[in-house]
């Protein structure tokens, strides 16, 4: 009986063995299980899932140029729409040159900085590449003359562009001023030779808005070149595209009537002021505005010359033209542009608005022949902050303040709830408000 319990007992610690052998090899098949589920439903969503290749690296590209060295990156190309290049220079001062070389074409200007941008404190600018024909090719940057080896990095453009630019929109005309009716005479604004985006420029336009004038004349210069990509980063974002984003200079679009200066390219600044043509005329306070070109005939018979006539045979008592290069520079008159200051004195002219001297000038009222006294008198509002000179001095030289940044203030004298104005007044003022010259002509 011993002997059996014993076998028994025995058997029944075999069983229980083998029991739980049975036990654990079950749960090891279920981990199996479940781990094989786990990898069948990974390889499973590995194959749902689309390839999601890693983004392309920035181009890079550093050099020397001439003394210094310059690092130029732009983004994973093909390039669309605006795209930012940043551009470095070591020593960060001095005059940096962009250009786009694009495959079997033309060497372009895009950019010349003299100095870094405050925003970024380098040389970086955004590149509207829709103004520009689809190409591959490569950006070149070089340091101050053209001498200097520049520093290339390849470059393709993809917008759509096969045959010509994406222009802006047509509509210059509607932005041409109102009627006046506040109930204060209007005073406008006018200056030129600023916009370069450097911190005495900026401080210019950022004077000029916080003046806040119902109209702004711009008398010329965005500089070098004038070109798309300059238009954009010295002028800055325009109003006319960007009703609340404007930047810089470009804050004041909308309320801008500009004329075409030595610096600009005729075809970029068209399309920056929406296909505005380089020469019109408009009211605005009962005051006929002359806006003019002045890199093109002034001579008797030319289209400027008749426009001019043709609107003087109606005009207010209030006449006003603008344009970029003045007739006189100090004692030196320019006989080309001549007829057209003759044609003005001769009919009505008032006042001649000009920019390209880097600095504040009044005339003496002289009359057509600029060398005996009169009437209409020629302002120079050319200190909107690039390259700021001493001026101008000579005998018809009546005040003159060079190496100072300043805006010139016009009021229209009567032109108050809707009035036609009979005067105009004038100051020259710095960028902090101080007045330093006034003057008037009656009408």
């Amino acid at each position: 009986m011993i002997a059996a319990r014993v076998r028994t007992d025995g058997m029944d610690r075999r069983s229980r063995r083998r029991g739980r052998h049975t036990r654990t090899s079950l749960s090891s098949i279920r981990r199996l299980g479940t781990t094989a589920s786990v990898l069948s439903c990974l390889v499973l969503t590995a194959a749902l899932v689309p390839f999601q290749p890693a983004a392309a690296a920035p181009t890079t590209n550093c050099g020397p140029s001439g003394s210094h060295t310059l690092c130029i990156t732009v983004p994973d190309t093909p390039l669309t729409a605006d795209a930012t290049v940043t551009v470095t220079n070591a020593p960060n001062t001095g005059k940096v040159i962009v250009t786009w070389v694009p495959g079997g074409g033309s060497t372009t200007a895009l950019i010349t900085r003299v100095g870094p941008s405050p925003a970024t404190n380098d040389y970086s600018f955004v590149w509207p590449t829709k103004k520009y024909r689809d190409a591959t090719g490569h950006l070149e940057v070089r340091f101050s003359g053209s001498t200097n080896v520049p520093v290339q990095v390849p470059v393709t453009l993809a917008n759509g562009n096969l045959t010509d630019f994406e222009h802006a929109p047509g509509d210059w005309a509607s932005f041409l001023p109102g009627g006046w009716t506040g109930a204060s005479d209007p005073v406008i604004a006018a200056v030129g030779d600023g916009p370069d985006d450097r911190p005495t420029a900026n401080a210019v336009a950022a004077s000029i808005g916080v003046a806040d004038p119902p109209l702004f004349l711009f008398l010329g210069d965005i500089y070098e070149k004038g070109t798309f990509t300059e238009n954009l980063n010295m002028y800055g974002v325009s109003s006319l595209d960007v009703p609340t984003g404007g930047t810089l200079w470009g804050k004041l679009a909308d309320k801008t009537q500009p004329t075409l200066g030595n610096h600009e390219s005729p075809v970029a600044w068209q399309d920056y002021w929406h296909r505005r043509p380089t020469f019109i005329s408009f009211t605005f306070g009962g005051v006929l505005f002359l806006d003019l070109n002045s890199q093109a005939s002034f001579k008797p018979g030319s289209a400027q010359y008749t426009f001019v006539q043709n609107a003087l045979g109606s005009a207010p008592p209030c006449v006003v033209a603008f344009w970029h290069i003045p007739v006189l520079s100090g004692d030196t008159i320019s006989t080309a542009r001549q007829p057209m200051w003759a044609l003005l004195a001769d009919n009505g002219g008032d006042l001649v608005l000009n920019g390209h001297n880097h600095s504040m000038i009044e005339y003496r009222p002289l009359a057509a022949d600029l060398t005996t006294p009169g009437h209409m008198v020629q302002l120079v509002s050319g200190a909107g902050g690039h390259g700021l000179g001493s001026g101008k001095s000579g005998i018809n030289v009546a005040w003159v303040l060079g190496k100072t940044a300043g805006v010139l203030y016009l009021t229209l004298n009567g032109a108050a709830g809707g009035g036609i104005a009979s005067s105009l007044s004038w100051s020259f003022k710095k960028t902090d408000g101080t007045i330093v010259r006034n003057g008037s002509v009656a009408c």
